[in-house]
């Protein structure tokens, strides 16, 4: 057994099913994907183009990650934080509507939830956001396949100073 096993052991916590390369930066999640550099390589490049570009803005599909990832079972992926709930901007409320229904039964999203989408986004926008949300809800069934525990507040700090620089890089490119 690991240190750090036995060191989560003793505190009666648990640790994640595979140790990934402790010497890559970044979560959990990336240093178990770096296992396998062919996969992770253009796993986290097609992340980052789905997140920080598109013509759907970024902060709102960060919204719906954060919905989705409440129904995913990566208490990871939840621990990044959770939605706001409720929304001024019908285009919100529509996105994160439709992120909840796609992750609790993504073979029959209501057509409630999908005639709210068309109401507010164009086919390429529901494309982009149908390829969010399904890429995400990926990435954390990884997460909870690998039983990833909830982040520390470090790496909290760490996500949160990604998305906003992410987001910000973006709007620049767009101006």
């Amino acid at each position: 057994m690991t240190a750090d096993f036995l060191r989560c052991e003793r505190k009666g916590l648990t640790m994640a099913r595979i140790q990934g390369k402790t010497s890559v930066l970044g979560s959990e999640f990336r240093q178990i994907m770096a296992l396998r550099p062919e996969i992770a390589k253009p796993w986290n490049a097609l992340d980052e183009a789905i997140r920080f570009n598109g013509i759907v803005d970024a902060g709102l599909k960060e919204e719906v990650r954060r919905m989705v990832a409440q129904h995913s079972g990566c208490a990871f992926c939840a621990s990044l934080g959770a939605p706001k709930g409720s929304y001024d901007d019908p285009r919100w409320a529509a996105a994160v509507a439709f992120g909840k229904a796609v992750a609790t039964n993504p073979t029959d999203v209501p057509d409630a939830d999908w005639q709210a989408l068309k109401e507010h986004f164009s086919d390429e926008e529901i494309v982009e956001l149908s390829a969010w949300i399904t890429f995400m809800f990926a990435s954390e069934m990884v997460g909870a396949v690998m039983k990833l525990q909830p982040a520390s507040p470090e790496m909290k700090t760490m996500y949160n100073n990604w998305i906003r620089n992410g987001i910000e890089k973006a709007t620049r490119v767009a101006s």
